[in-house]
């Protein structure tokens, strides 16, 4: 194997994928910062960063095997990378809108800075919800807050089950779009957790 200034990434991959630690600890460093960063960027949190950092490649040296022959690493440990994170926020808005509950439902008083985030969450989506056209947000409110199963939305509305699947994916893709450009990453993984949703 070459040394570190002479870096040949296939070379450091298949050692790699054959197990020897020392390769994978010269990709470790190689990639880290970049991984890092990522996480940074998105979660805002360095203890989030470094977790994310260790998940990744903890995933890297798990599926090693897969190391072979891969033609693209860097866009390979990015998706990893991206998947890890979009997990981990998901995770971070369902333990915070737990957290909302449980301080609700633990004190006589109401938190209002919860109450008030809460709010500001709600009004976003009802923005959103408006911005629908008639037919996505006939569909959106049967089944997204009434409940409904996409056949029992389609009987109730006359039309396919398809065209009220295409009518939901729709409005959840404008929901999300508008949300995000509301409320950032975070606020939107909050709304799209809350129950009513």
């Amino acid at each position: 194997m070459t040394s570190r200034h002479d870096y040949n990434e296939k070379e450091y991959l298949q050692a790699v994928a054959q197990g020897d630690e020392v390769a994978f600890a010269e990709v470790f460093h190689r990639y880290r910062n970049k991984v890092y960063t990522i996480a940074l960027n998105i979660t805002r949190s360095e203890p989030v960063a470094e977790e994310i950092l260790l998940d990744v490649f903890l995933k890297v040296w798990l599926k090693r095997e897969q190391l072979y022959g891969l033609e693209h690493f860097s866009a390979w440990l990015f998706t990893i990378t991206r998947n890890r994170v979009f997990s981990t926020l998901k995770q971070m808005a369902q333990d915070k809108r737990a957290t909302l509950v449980d301080e609700e439902l633990l004190t006589d008083h109401e938190n209002p800075n919860s109450r008030l985030l809460d709010k500001e969450y709600q009004k976003v989506l009802q923005q959103a919800v408006a911005g629908l056209s008639p037919q996505q947000k006939k569909v959106y409110h049967l089944i997204r807050e009434g409940g409904l199963k996409r056949e029992e939305a389609a009987q109730q509305l006359n039309l396919s089950p398809e065209t009220v699947k295409r009518h939901l994916s729709e409005a959840m893709q404008f929901i999300r779009a508008y949300c995000l450009s509301h409320l950032g990453v975070y606020g939107t993984l909050v709304v799209l957790v809350l129950p009513n949703c």
